[in-house]
């Protein structure tokens, strides 16, 4: 695929997961696709046969988005608690736009878990990657590989319920007024003695 080429898939699937975020994935259409990206209808078929697959490449944008996100904590801050606290932070700066349309991979999940569940379990991998980052932060904080875990799946658990519940009360806000209770619970979970000491050879993924 041509530099060129490459930018025009590049720009199909940006406009596509923009779309996918602010309708929703079943009510946007291949034309509004089209639309938004700005390429001939025809043209579009010769990167993505369905619009399954213009989501799937979505999916993959996202978790690279996150993974240049992730790297830049890494490099950011030296703890796990300060990463931690930064995976809040980060959240409660999307508050308006969450505010407005939900969390990206959450109303994604939602809305594929009902009857398009093939679809669902590739767009768990958003999910998937921060309990894998998250769960390696509690490990580093001393906890055990099966209580990071939980504690990761729990810190995610606490920040979609914040995130629906912003979205349902259009309330911006709210996310803010969260900030500090999550914030104190990481530290709570990431305090010396928390968890069994972690091995010195882990580093941060």
């Amino acid at each position: 695929m041509t530099a060129k080429s490459e930018r025009t898939r590049q720009r199909i699937v940006q406009a596509a997961n923009r779309l996918f975020y602010r309708q929703g994935y079943n009510r946007t259409s291949f034309s509004d696709i089209v639309d938004a990206a700005g390429v001939p209808r025809g043209n579009i078929y010769y990167y993505f046969q369905s619009k399954d697959d213009i989501l799937l490449a979505a999916i993959e944008y996202r978790l690279a988005v996150i993974d240049t996100m992730m790297e830049e904590w890494n490099r950011n801050f030296a703890d796990p608690a300060g990463r931690l606290r930064r995976f809040v932070q980060v959240m409660v700066n999307s508050r308006e736009a969450t505010a407005q349309h939900g969390c990206p991979m959450g109303t994604l999940n939602a809305e594929l878990a009902k009857d398009q569940r093939d679809l669902q379990r590739r767009a768990r991998a958003l999910f998937d990657r921060f309990v894998e980052y998250l769960g390696h932060q509690f490990r580093l904080a001393g906890h055990e590989p099966d209580s990071a875990d939980r504690l990761a799946r729990e810190l995610l658990a606490r920040a979609q319920g914040i995130n629906l519940m912003a979205h349902v009360f259009s309330d911006a806000g709210f996310l803010v007024e969260q900030q500090k209770t999550l914030e104190a619970w990481i530290d709570t979970v990431t305090t010396p003695g928390a968890g069994t000491k972690a091995s010195p050879d882990e580093r941060p993924q």
